[in-house]
């Protein structure tokens, strides 16, 4: 049997929704539009750039892939799935400069993330292995814009 509900029912619904709100304190108002607020912006909020991957080999290219380039914000993960010791190691650290980052020795299936570099050049190695040499690239804004 399919029930259809007639406008009296209808109209006693809304009106019985309404005395109950109308009912209400201010307060418990105020807190009701803050909560549907904060589900609205939670639902919507702005998610971070998800992390470029590289990883870390035995044989060459040992990191794969061997030059980034990347926007800002973006951050880098490596992952060591060898079994042996390596490192991701900004060559600025050995040249004395700006050391920009230097995972120290990273083991087998670890990860090593970089967060938040400014835009430039950023070549890099493996402390243990001085063969082992990759590049990454931070740009300064997403690389279609002709800004």
């Amino acid at each position: 049997m399919i029930m259809f509900a007639t406008k009296n029912s209808i109209d006693a619904r809304f009106a019985t929704s309404t005395k109950k709100f109308e009912s209400m304190s201010l307060q418990r108002k105020i807190l009701g539009l803050l909560q549907v607020s904060l589900l609205i912006i939670g639902s919507v909020a702005i998610a971070a750039p998800s992390p470029l991957h590289i990883t870390v080999g035995t044989f060459a290219p040992y990191y794969s892939p061997t030059f980034v380039r990347v926007g800002p914000n973006t951050p880098i993960s490596w992952n060591n799935p060898t079994g042996a010791l390596h490192s991701i190691t900004h060559d600025g650290c050995k040249d004395g400069a700006r050391c920009a980052f230097d995972s120290g020795p990273l083991g087998p299936n670890r990860t090593f993330t970089v967060h938040l570099l400014s835009p430039g050049f950023y070549p890099y190695h493996c402390s243990f292995h001085p063969i082992m040499r990759g590049v990454l690239e931070v740009i300064d804004s997403h690389p279609f814009n002709d800004t």
